[in-house]
């Protein structure tokens, strides 16, 4: 039974898995060159080979594997590297008395080998049913003396059916594996209670808009729900996770386009990446008004805020100190307000 998993978005999937599976697809297509020239160095030396067509088919091969690393179309080289390998496998074998057997045994190799290594079923029963031709020279591979037809038959059909059932187990496998990382990531970055980022998220989110430059004129703002041991104590915690998470909605909206986490317990930031002062100041004002219209067993929440600005380039980590500072002076001037840190 295939198992298909809608929460994991199938661009993302492809997209990963080529990323994964590129260095072991264009390992198995330097280890199939290799083999394909150990086999025409040992070959009996009664065979006559044109050695030009060979060389040739060799510089095609080198081109297709180079193909495979240096560009995105990973799949299409991929084939084709499959099918020169397997075409010079063919003019090897045109000169053996059990070609057939040897062609056997390749296609099936090819078949087996192959399977995981395509992103999609389509593909890999192109690459599988093209080896198959290629080795027969345009038919299906028969038997040394034309015998036992149903037989060949079945061993072709077989073995790209038992190739395609591979791939289908190797892809579900990746979806399921895709799928619980990012379960990981959630649990990992998001937090629970509010849905919005965490502490690692939203620190990682800020460093990262600094090392790139991107936080131009902005400020920080840190938020903090007024009394908040109050609400646990007199109505109790699920009382108080409803409030922080009413105060998240507010602040999930007002901060729409900009880095926004929990800090922790009861508090929040948002980073703004321009806008200056008189824009955090703004949205710190709507902040308030808004969180204003929260009631928690009739009881009204409110928030305090600091603010800091990134006068004189400050590193996140003192851009967040002073966002607190601030924070500290708000709530000692009784709470429901903002308050900006003024650079001394």
């Amino acid at each position: 039974m295939i198992v298909c998993y809608p929460s994991v978005d199938e661009r993302a999937r492809l997209k990963d898995f080529l990323r994964l599976i590129k260095p072991i697809s264009v390992g198995v297509q330097v280890i199939g060159f290799v083999f394909w020239g150990a086999a025409w160095w040992l070959a009996d030396p009664g065979y006559q080979y044109v050695t030009w067509h060979l060389a040739l088919l060799a510089c095609c091969v080198a081109l297709s594997i180079a193909g495979s690393c240096a560009t995105r179309f990973l799949s299409f080289f991929s084939i084709i590297s499959v099918w020169l390998l397997c075409l010079g496998f063919s003019m090897l074998m045109a000169q053996s008395p059990d070609r057939e057997v040897w062609a056997v045994s390749m296609s099936v190799i090819v078949s087996v080998v192959g399977a995981p290594l395509f992103s999609r079923l389509s593909l890999s029963a192109l690459a599988s049913s093209g080896a198959w031709l290629i080795m027969g020279r345009g038919e299906w591979v028969g038997t040394p003396h034309g015998l036992d037809s149903g037989w060949t038959l079945l061993m072709p059909c077989g073995t790209i059916t038992m190739g395609l059932l591979m791939n289908v187990i190797f892809a579900t496998l990746h979806r399921e594996s895709l799928r619980l990382r990012q379960e990981l990531e959630q649990l990992a970055y998001k937090d629970v209670l509010t849905g919005m980022c965490n502490r690692r998220k939203l620190l990682a989110d800020v460093q990262q808009l600094h090392e790139q430059g991107r936080l131009g004129d902005g400020c920080f703002l840190m938020i903090d729900v007024d009394d908040f041991k109050k609400i646990n104590d007199d109505f109790g915690h699920a009382a108080g996770d409803l409030a922080l998470q009413r105060v998240a909605a507010v602040l999930r909206e007002a901060a729409l386009g900009h880095a926004l986490g929990r800090l922790g317990g009861e508090e929040f930031g948002i980073m703004l990446t321009g806008g200056g002062t008189a824009h955090a100041q703004s949205m710190a004002a709507r902040i308030l008004e808004q969180v204003r219209g929260i009631r928690i067993e009739g009881r009204l929440v409110t928030v305090s805020v600091g603010i800091s600005d990134l006068g004189r380039h400050r590193i996140p980590s003192e851009l967040m100190r002073e966002a607190d500072m601030a924070l500290y002076e708000a709530k000692r001037m009784g709470k429901d307000r903002f308050a900006l840190h003024v650079v001394g």
